[in-house]
Parts: structure tokens; C-alpha cells; sequence
């Protein structure tokens, strides 16, 4: 029985790399591991001051900023020349996370929830740690989530749909028109953690109901196996 806490965390970026990309902004919520509930203080949201200097960016082995991506998040130059350095971020958004970590070892921190986290959001997580910790000792990998459980909401979301045939896409966007979430201020980081938490506290719910329904305790003992 899981008693760790949730983060669903979001990074908005100046482009597609996650392994490149500049960081812009990062929101998350804490989520009560057993409750499914929003964690007393359990908001987060920064902008993060990207390399503005395109030359530069690229000196230190970075994407310069794209103005499409600008565009989607509904960011601008000037805007993001005025927000705290990523350091400085990173340490706050650190400080949050280890406030759910109730024994303060990575064995009880919380399980990092995101849309499409494995494939982006990762990614930047184990840069930053690796940048500006915390590294674990042992391994030298992220240090600031669970070593082991990570939540991505995009992959439940492909199996409960993926012999629906009136869902063309799984993207955020399409999920949000599917399931009737509002669009409005979409692309904010704040914004995507909000619905991705309310998705997947919707998907715990329904599987804490009927697990207790469903036996899976000796499930293939009578031979009818799949493969």
C-alpha cells in the first residue's frame, strides 16, 4: 500500500529536447498518498531565466530558445529575462519536494507524476539534479524523487483508450477536449499539473474501487495463458 506522497510536476521549455532544452517555467502540486488530496502548501510555480544569447546557448551545449515554443506557452524574451536564474529555482522547487519526503531518504520520497513524464520531464529532472542536486551517493542519479516509482499519466491513459477508435490522439490537448477539462490558459505549467493531477486522481479512484473487485491472486494457475 503505497504512503508516499504524489508530485505531478510540469517544465515548460524553449524547445523539444528535453536533453537540451532551457527550461522556462516549473509548476507542481503535492498530492496526499492516500488521501488523493492536495497537500496543505502544496503548490508550486516559477519561471525559470533561460540563456538568452543564442551564440551562448550553444557554447554551453543548449537549444536557443524557439519562438514557436515561446508562442505555445505564451511567453516572451523580455518576460523570461526577469525570472529567477535556474539555480536559485531549482533549490525552491527542492526545498518543496523534500517537505513530502517524511523520513527525508529517497526510499520514502514522493513518486514523480507527470504527462508524458518519461518520455520529457524526466529527463530535465536528472539534468537539473545533476547541475544543482541533489545526486544520490550511491548510483549518481536524480536524488530529489523515488529511486524507483514513477507515474506516467499519458501511459494510462493509451490503455484505456487504445481500442477506442473515436480517440485519434493522446495528447494533453485532446485529452483535455475528451474528458472535459478546459482549455483555457493551456501550455501554463500551473495549468497542465492542475488537470494531470485531476486526471490521474479520477483514474486512482476508479482503480481503488474495483481493484478489491477483481482477483488477481492466482490469476493464470489454470493454465490459460495469453502467450
Amino acid at each position: 500500500m503505497n504512503y508516499r506522497d504524489l508530485i505531478v510536476l510540469d517544465f515548460e521549455t524553449g524547445s523539444r529536447n528535453p536533453h537540451k532544452t532551457q527550461p522556462t517555467q516549473i509548476a507542481a502540486v503535492a498530492i496526499h498518498g492516500r488521501k488523493l488530496k492536495l497537500q496543505p502548501g502544496g503548490t508550486f510555480n516559477s519561471e525559470i531565466r533561460p540563456i538568452l544569447d543564442d551564440d551562448k546557448a550553444i557554447e554551453m551545449g543548449l537549444d536557443p530558445l524557439e519562438d514557436e515554443a515561446l508562442e505555445i506557452t505564451n511567453k516572451t524574451r523580455k518576460q523570461l529575462a526577469k525570472a529567477p536564474a535556474p539555480k536559485q529555482v531549482w533549490q525552491k522547487f527542492s526545498n518543496f519536494v523534500n517537505k513530502y519526503n517524511f523520513k527525508k531518504t529517497q526510499f520514502f520520497a514522493p513518486i514523480p507524476v507527470g504527462y508524458n513524464i518519461n518520455g520529457f520531464d524526466m529527463h530535465i529532472v536528472e539534468r537539473m539534479c545533476q547541475q544543482y542536486g541533489p545526486t544520490n551517493k550511491k548510483t549518481n542519479e536524480q536524488g530529489l524523487f523515488s529511486k524507483i516509482n514513477k507515474i506516467d499519466v499519458m501511459d494510462i491513459i493509451w490503455l484505456w483508450t487504445e481500442n477506442n477508435p473515436d480517440i485519434k490522439s493522446i495528447s494533453m490537448d485532446s485529452m483535455r477536449d475528451w474528458m472535459g477539462l478546459s482549455t483555457e490558459n493551456a501550455h501554463d505549467a500551473l495549468k497542465d499539473v492542475k488537470d494531470t493531477a485531476n486526471i490521474l486522481i479520477r483514474f486512482m479512484k476508479f482503480y481503488r474501487s474495483m481493484a478489491p473487485k477483481t482477483k488477481f491472486e492466482k490469476a493464470f494457475a489454470d493454465g490459460k495463458l495469453f502467450v
